[in-house]
């Protein structure tokens, strides 16, 4: 049994404690990441006042750092930028060409798991899988098997699953510059590890429910999984179809988008950068062909709502996004993919005025 790089919680630094336990070593400080998250928001903020400063850019300036929490919590970005200087890369299992990482993981190394403000770890070593988390005693070794059934249900449970593509780094051996207690020897572990809660207490990362159908959040119009298996249960047989045709319609139409979605064009290709604001405040960044036509930008937006589980919560499925400058609000259905103003449809990004970059935001119409 291997010995394992271990940090356990400490405030809201599961970031930084699941990326080292992902590397097996102290790869990363709090200040690190920290930086990473100020050049972060630097690249944002000049990437918004590219198009002069408007109301919105000033209150996307004045909600502070979309990077990192007055608490040490951080985004996704600063965890990915940090792997980058290591040639590791994130990917999206929700992504089509990531997906097989959930069925077949004895492919990869090393997944990295989320969930509202909880990083966490599962790594290769050895040959073995281990589930890394902080807020746990000691890590917990998995079969194949039991892991590909546990990732399958995080999904369901509303995790975002990211597998970590590149060649991991080797375990770090135990040395003078980490906690020594960091340490853990999984076939004799110390008495401390073996307390529930880890260190100083923190409690432990409640065990995640059986799975219920029509649970998570990306299923439900509020009130999160509970609220969801109680409404599935008050539904007659034929309404819990209808809602599993609704869900499969919709993850039919994505797919298909996905493909119909043109790839972003080559450097000396006439481009228009877009960044738009989803309705959660994530930003979805693209690059098209300035003489594409705004339905690929429908279509692109479109995968980012079915990602984000965004579309299955607005009941009517109109959704507007709209430019202050150049003045344009484009309306569209989640529904067909299709634009509301047929005059649309012959737009181009750069008769529409997109070109060569454009900010706009999405919204419920």
């Amino acid at each position: 049994m291997p010995v394992l790089y271990h940090e356990r919680q400490q405030s809201a630094l599961c970031g930084q404690h699941c990326l080292n336990n992902l590397l097996q070593g102290p790869y990363f400080t709090e200040v690190d990441l920290a930086q990473i998250a100020q050049q972060l928001d630097a690249r944002e903020a000049a990437l918004m006042m590219e198009n002069g400063v408007d109301d919105e850019t000033r209150r996307f300036l004045a909600r502070g750092s979309q990077n990192v929490g007055d608490d040490g919590n951080f985004s996704v970005q600063v965890l990915a930028t940090a792997l980058q200087g290591l040639e590791l890369t994130l990917e999206d299992t929700r992504r089509p060409e990531a997906r097989v990482a959930i069925r077949k993981p004895h492919f990869e190394q090393g997944f990295i798991l989320h969930r509202q403000a909880h990083w966490y770890a599962v790594r290769k070593v050895d040959g073995l899988w281990w589930q890394i988390n902080s807020t746990q005693p000691l890590p917990e070794q998995m079969t194949e098997a039991h892991l590909s059934a546990t990732l399958a249900q995080l999904v369901a449970d509303n995790w975002t699953v990211f597998v970590v593509r590149g060649k991991l780094p080797a375990p770090t051996p135990p040395s003078a510059d980490a906690l020594a207690s960091n340490w853990v020897d999984t076939a004799r572990p110390a008495a401390d590890r073996l307390q529930d809660g880890g260190a100083g207490g923190a409690p432990a990362e409640p065990k995640k429910p059986s799975f219920v159908a029509f649970t998570g959040a990306g299923q439900t119009l509020g009130g999160g999984p509970a609220a969801a298996a109680a409404g599935a249960a008050a539904m007659s047989e034929e309404q819990q179809l209808a809602v599993a045709l609704a869900l499969s319609d919709e993850l039919a139409l994505t797919q298909r988008l996905e493909r119909r979605l043109p790839a972003e064009p080559p450097e000396g290709v006439a481009a228009a950068r877009v960044l738009v604001r989803m309705p959660d405040g994530a930003r979805a960044s693209r690059k098209f062909a300035a003489e594409a036509t705004l339905q690929s930008l429908v279509d692109f937006v479109l995968v980012q709502l079915a990602a984000g589980g965004h579309s299955a919560h607005h009941a009517s499925g109109r959704w507007q996004l709209s430019s202050q400058y150049p003045a344009l609000k484009l309306a569209f259905s989640s529904r067909t993919a299709c634009m509301e103003n047929s005059e649309h449809e012959a737009l181009t990004f750069a008769s529409a005025g997109l070109a060569p970059s454009a900010q706009l935001h999405l919204a419920a119409a």
